[in-house]
């Protein structure tokens, strides 16, 4: 077994940066789970090696396996973020006219064309359904069916990458490395990114604003400067990183508000559907290696904005059609937001009671400072999300104008003003705001983040979908990185940094950029494996049919609880 490095700063020494010996009851429960679901697993394979049908009754009774899926989707953000892709085309006599329809109306029906919800779909423009009285963007898309052979195989696969994450980072079997900076070395590392990225990788894309794919491309280049920002230990581009996160709450406020605007989907479902996404990695992983929720902080912000999100929009729904009740709401949700961050002492009490989730119990006697920190942050960016999702279709209607062909060199010399003055603004209101706000030190920069992270998000918004050009091409490398955020902001912690990012995996001693390029290979290849188990295991798991949802319910709290038992019994023999 490897022992520390030498090299780790003793600053850095804590019960996290030592091989831990003592397994826990969960991590026994785990496995006790994990050899079971292996045992059905090989019982499985061998009755179709031998052509034995010991299962037939219940996959012949499972519609999910047998249902052809014609409108399938990738679980996500995210979302919620798994993807369904959809068919953007839109001939010109579907254009929506601004002038001529009621403004909610023209906020919806934009909405229901185009606009990317948070879990990665992108909404079709709704059509009826013979017989249904519902439109298509109103009824849950069908998840692609998942037979039982392939749900199995994940979870042993699963489980395996479980026991890297544990021998990794709970056993540490790898030496451990001191993380340093160099600018010239990190610098030269990014334009190689970049450079790889948009000569080798570029793509078309229907031209939309924030079509799916630039919004992927976003998400992407963001998270591999935030993991290169622990990797690296880049303290210098910390008030950046705080703008990539605020990006990312961002688009949890944009997309989930979309996505109920358009679908009124309110359902139990769907709810699971999110949470599950969320929250099922997230769990497993910290029970592996033994830590505790909010130090995946990420994960709880996000769970948090989107719930206050589907609140939001169910909570008087009814409202949602009507502009002024909907200007009601907005002034509600954001009094409330207000009063439980803005004012001292509040987020405290009204998070005391989810303190056994939200808490975080370090060398701070308040156990929900970190909570109480990180979603202070970004306080306001999910709101300004779903402001900008509501008023979408208006920015849209406005590039459409500036883009469209003119009749007349005078409409042709409006357009182009109208255009070089948002360019000019932008990058005019850009430059302001890097002078005055970027060059604080990190203390002073979080007091004034949580108001002002807006105006970098709104400039790199407008100015990415200025031109019909920048729309309709994608960074596709990036845009893949986009699509397992979750993953490989959770990988990070475990296979690729270790003892909570404050040291690096070494695979190979004193060879460090050799070293750092076989960790990020074996980093990217498990991050979008835990991708694909993830869905698997949302659409086999929650189906959409309440009697099946129960029945495999059932199933995993016998298991589960069977294996705890076990595990209570082995831990009180050793005790």
């Amino acid at each position: 077994m490897a022992s520390l490095s030498p090299d780790l700063p003793k600053v850095e020494l804590d019960q996290h940066a030592v091989p831990q010996h003592n397994v826990t009851q969960a991590q026994i429960t785990l496995l006790l789970t994990y050899f079971t679901c292996v045992f059905f697993w090989l019982v499985n394979s061998l009755t179709n090696i031998f052509e034995l049908d010991l299962f037939g009754r219940w996959r012949k009774s499972d519609p999910d396996i047998l249902s052809n899926c014609n409108d399938t989707s990738e679980p996500d953000n995210h979302s919620c973020e798994k993807n369904i892709l959809s068919d953007h085309s839109r001939s010109s006599d579907e254009a929506i006219s601004i002038h001529s329809i009621n403004p909610n109306e023209e906020i919806k029906q934009r909405h229901e064309q185009h606009v990317k919800i948070e879990d990665n779909e992108v909404i079709k423009r709704p059509r009826t359904v013979s017989g249904s009285g519902k439109s298509l963007s109103e009824r849950p898309a069908t998840p692609p069916a998942v037979t039982l052979n392939k749900f199995m195989s994940s979870v042993v696969t699963f489980g395996a990458i479980l026991f890297y994450f544990f021998l990794c980072d709970y056993i540490k079997i790898f030496p451990q490395g001191a993380r340093s900076y160099s600018r010239d070395t990190f610098l030269f590392l990014v334009f190689l990114f970049f450079l790889v990225g948009c000569a080798f990788t570029l793509k078309s894309n229907p031209d939309k604003i924030l079509n799916r794919d630039q919004t992927e491309e976003w998400k992407g280049w963001m998270q591999v400067m935030f993991v290169w920002y622990h990797y690296f230990m880049a303290k210098e581009w910390y008030n950046w990183i705080r703008i990539y996160i605020a990006c990312y709450v961002w688009m949890t406020g944009f997309g989930n508000f979309s996505f109920f605007w358009v679908r009124n989907d309110y359902s139990l479902w769907r709810l699971l559907k999110m949470m599950f996404r969320l929250n099922f990695l997230v769990t497993f992983v910290a029970l592996a290696t033994n830590n505790e929720y909010m130090l995946y902080y990420i994960c709880a912000m996000h769970t948090y904005w989107f719930l206050t999100t589907y609140i939001f929009m169910r909570t008087l729904n009814s409202w949602n059609r009507n502009s002024a009740l909907m200007a009601v709401k907005f002034v509600a949700y954001a009094v409330c937001n207000a009063i439980i961050f803005d004012i001292p002492g509040v987020t405290y009490y009204v998070f005391r009671p989810f303190s056994f989730v939200l808490g975080l119990h370090d060398k701070s006697n308040d156990i929900l400072h970190e909570w109480s920190f990180r979603a202070g942050l970004d306080h306001w960016a999910c709101f300004f999300g779903m402001l900008c999702a509501y008023n979408y279709p208006h920015f849209e209607a406005f590039m459409q104008y500036v883009d469209s062909k003119s009749i007349s060199n005078k409409d042709k010399a409006l357009k182009m003003t109208l255009r070089a003055l948002l360019i000019s603004g932008c990058t005019l209101l850009g430059i302001l705001w890097y002078s005055l706000f970027m060059g604080k030190d990190k203390i002073s920069y979080n007091q004034t983040h949580p108001y002002t992270s807006v105006i970098p998000i709104t400039i790199f918004i407008v100015l990415r979908n200025v031109h019909p050009v920048l729309r309709s091409y994608h960074v596709n490398m990036f845009a893949w990185l986009g699509k397992i955020t979750l993953e490989t902001y959770l990988s990070q912690l475990h296979i690729y940094l270790l003892s909570n990012a404050r040291a690096l995996l070494v695979f190979l001693p004193g060879y460090p950029l050799l070293n750092f390029s076989l960790a990020t290979i074996t980093y990217l290849l498990i991050s979008h494996t835990l991708f694909s188990i993830t869905n698997d295991f949302s659409n086999f798991l929650i189906p959409n049919d309440n009697k099946k949802l129960l029945i495999h319910l059932f199933y995993i709290v016998i298991i589960f609880s069977v294996s705890a038992l076990f595990a209570y019994g082995i831990t009180s023999g050793y005790t």
